[in-house]
């Protein structure tokens, strides 16, 4: 197989884990000559850029390294689907610990499937849990088969459906644009995917509640674009704690039928913790009338 493809890695204030996607990324057993690495640093404050420009002078894979300049995410992947070459881009976060077969798996997913715009990984187990937190990546175990929406973490997108509809939403600053665009492609008429052959897991998952509750609090703010986007009606019942714990104990349940650990069920408080720091977010995101441009 003789099929060019694109990493794309956008990172952020990401010195201290950085060198994990670098790693990752550097033991891929698909031939290098044929992948292209762009890194896009969004305006760190940190010495990211400066790692990537390290890792691009040691790497044989072909390097590209650019700033957005903290123009946020949206800006930033589309950067990342400017630069690219070939005909795929896989996108790989900075915690992501990648088999080593993780590019060859999904190219040739892809291949066997032109029907498909996109496609995500799956998450496996990595190191035993460390703390109580780490039951949060049980979750990335659920998939569906036919997903509506996916990720930008380890998927891979054909970059003809993503040029089809335009590319990334440049005015998404913070999380939602791979919601976004994964959803655009789903309605122009491409498939979205699982490829239960490439396998990944998060290196380091939030370990506080301090940290979870940051990101999803980053999460309900960019809920609340995408809802004025869409101009759709967002239900606040499942907002209300009762309705958030049951919902969390129904994800607990399907957890536990495939992992058998009783410790999931502690799941259904980090979900309804996680369903509170949602709220807070989109809250303030109607405050500060980020999206109410999309209002018609």
């Amino acid at each position: 197989m003789d099929i060019k493809v694109t990493i794309g890695l956008c990172a952020k204030n990401a010195a201290k884990i950085v060198k994990t996607a670098f790693n990752s990324i550097s033991i891929q057993d698909y031939p290098h000559k044929l992948m292209k690495l762009v890194i896009v640093d969004n305006g760190s404050s940190d010495n990211t850029l400066l790692l990537a420009m390290e890792f691009a002078q040691e790497t044989d894979i072909k390097t590209f390294v650019t700033s957005s300049r903290g123009k946020g995410l949206g800006a930033t992947r589309q950067i990342a689907v400017e630069n690219a070459e070939g005909d795929y881009i896989v996108w790989v976060d900075d915690d992501l610990v990648l088999s080593k077969d993780f590019i060859r798996n999904q190219v040739e997913f892809m291949e066997k499937n032109p029907n498909v715009g996109a496609a995500k990984s799956v998450n496996v187990q990595g190191p035993p849990a460390a703390t109580i937190f780490d039951i949060i990546l049980y979750e990335g175990l659920l998939t569906s088969p036919k997903p509506k929406v996916i990720g930008t973490g380890g998927a891979i997108f054909r970059l003809k459906a993503l040029k089809s509809v335009g590319g990334f939403d440049i005015q998404i600053k913070g999380a939602g644009e791979d919601i976004d665009v994964s959803r655009r492609i789903r309605e122009a008429g491409w498939t979205l995917s699982i490829n239960s052959s490439a396998k990944l897991y998060k290196k380091h998952p939030p370990q506080t509640f301090k940290a979870i509750w940051k990101r999803n609090l980053w999460y309900g703010y960019a809920k609340h674009f995408l809802v004025h986007k869409y101009n759709e009606p967002q239900s606040v019942i499942g907002y209300f704690p009762p309705f958030a714990l049951l919902t969390g104990l129904k994800i607990s349940c399907s957890i536990y039928r495939l992992t058998s650990k009783k410790r999931v069920f502690f799941f259904s408080f980090l979900f309804c913790f996680r369903v509170m720091a949602d709220c807070v977010g989109f809250i303030r995101a109607h405050l500060d009338g980020y999206g109410h441009a999309n209002c018609s």
